[in-house]
């Protein structure tokens, strides 16, 4: 039987920098926090993402787990 095995993961942190005067779209950037625990609850993904939003200029519209894993055969 295969199976995932982590490789690395991380924290996505989606901001809302403002609009595109041409278009009005939402002009949307990232920051990533790298190392992050494959297995870190979804409660604690979101501490970080309150705990680092006070500390950026724009404001955090989206907090997102992203990840990468190894297809294993068992």
């Amino acid at each position: 039987m295969a199976q995932y095995v982590p490789l690395k993961s991380s924290v996505v942190l989606r901001l809302n920098t403002g609009a595109d005067p041409n278009t009005g779209k939402a002009i949307l950037k990232t920051v990533s926090i790298r190392g992050v625990d494959p297995e870190l609850p979804a409660d604690n993904l979101k501490a970080v993402g309150d705990l680092v939003t006070p500390l950026l200029i724009h404001p955090v519209i989206a907090v997102e787990k992203a990840g990468t894993d190894l297809l294993e055969s068992a």
